[in-house]
C-alpha cells in the first residue's frame, strides 16, 4: 500500500486509510451501507482502492444487506 495511516473496519475487517472515512471505525463502504455516508468511489489497482485502500471484500452482514 503506501505509508497512509490506516485503520482496521470493525465490521468487514479489512484495513483502508485512516482519512478516507467519516466514521472512526468502519471503511467507507461499510459506514455507507450501515449508515448512510457517502461512499468512496472506489479505483482499485492491484486489489485496493487508491482513494480509500479498501480490498473489495465485505462482511457477511453488509453482502446480505445489498443482495
Amino acid at each position: 500500500m503506501t505509508d497512509r495511516p490506516t485503520k482496521t473496519c470493525d465490521e468487514c475487517e479489512r484495513t483502508y486509510f485512516a482519512e478516507a472515512s467519516a466514521m472512526a471505525s468502519l471503511c467507507p463502504e461499510c459506514a455507507h451501507y450501515l449508515y448512510g455516508y457517502v461512499n468512496c468511489d472506489h479505483r482499485f489497482e492491484d486489489g485496493r482502492c487508491l482513494a480509500c485502500g479498501w480490498d473489495g471484500s465485505r462482511s457477511e452482514f453488509i453482502a446480505r444487506l445489498i443482495s
